[in-house]
């Protein structure tokens, strides 16, 4: 199931993975948390007329209705591009997860919706705390396999899944996860987790995959990326291909939508290592609030 090693040209557009159903998934997308519903439709087009063809988004980053303009504005047709949307973290009942998903293909006025991704195993007020909603994940996964069987979404997965988040799944489901979407960046990269997922034949997806900047300034990385003569950017893309996984990197600015698909080199083995065990990083700067980054919500 591993996909081979990426050999392309010079962008990575062209670049799938296969999931368990058969379908296929663009190994890189746009992430487009924190960007409104203006930022958002401006960002789709920008990147669609790079050459992307994978859109990632969420119900919790309230721009759906903007993704949605964005996709009916770029000038490529609906069947050629990837949307993925979330279940809000907080939504656990079968009724609540049916409901979601009927208004996300509202607000963006799609047919269909790629893949459908549980956004957390918790509420984000318990996220990683004792209360595991194990139960609550299995309701809201019956009612995720339900809207594959109607055909109102195509591929079905999880974000922020631990081992036993995904195992607690694997023990009832009748159609198996297909993606799990997690934190994997240089720095901080969960290989048991990674190891786990792919044994599994379950696609790891990376989000913030450049630490959302925090990794920009780490020396010894920087060392690697000039042997390579790429950016810390590249790296950090390239880093996570390797080893397997699908990258989101979140971007409004065009030009780093096209440095970031530009990673036709390979990390040798031994570099690879050494980022595998680059300290990790304390403090991701603004963004530490978020749980997945180690705040906490209350």
């Amino acid at each position: 199931m591993q996909n081979e090693q990426f050999k392309g040209g010079k962008n990575m557009f062209n670049e799938t993975y296969k999931l368990l159903n058969g379908v296929e998934i663009p190994l890189l997308g746009l992430g487009t948390w924190l960007l409104d519903d203006e930022q958002a439709a401006t960002a789709v087009r920008d990147a669609v007329s790079l050459g992307y063809r994978h859109v990632d988004t969420a119900q919790a980053y309230m721009n759906e209705a903007g993704i949605g303009e964005g996709i009916r504005s770029c000038g490529v047709a609906r069947e050629e591009l990837f949307i993925t949307t979330k279940v809000a973290a907080e939504t656990k009942t079968y009724e609540e997860v049916t409901k979601s998903i009927d208004e996300s293909l509202t607000k963006m006025g799609l047919d269909y919706i790629d893949l459908l991704i549980i956004h957390s195993p918790q509420p984000w007020t318990e996220f990683r705390e004792e209360n595991r909603y194990f139960e609550e994940n299995k309701e809201a996964w019956k009612a995720m396999e339900d809207a594959y069987k109607a055909g109102k979404v195509k591929a079905i997965g999880l974000s922020n899944f631990l081992q036993d988040d995904i195992e607690n799944i694997l023990s009832s489901c009748e159609i198996k996860p297909m993606v799990n979407q997690i934190l994997a960046h240089v720095s901080n990269t969960p290989l048991e987790l990674i190891e786990f997922c792919q044994k599994n034949d379950i696609l790891v997806e990376a989000y913030s995959p450049i630490a959302h900047g925090a990794v920009l300034d780490n020396k010894e990385v920087k060392v690697i990326a000039d042997k390579y003569g790429v950016s810390v950017a590249q790296l950090c893309l390239r880093y996570d291909i390797q080893l397997g996984l699908a990258v989101i990197p979140k971007t409004a600015n065009p030009d780093h939508m096209r440095i970031n698909a530009e990673l036709d080199f390979v990390i040798n083995d031994g570099d690879m290592e050494i980022l595998k065990n680059v300290e990790p990083i304390q403090d991701y700067g603004e963004h530490s609030y978020f749980p997945v980054f180690g705040g906490k919500l209350k």
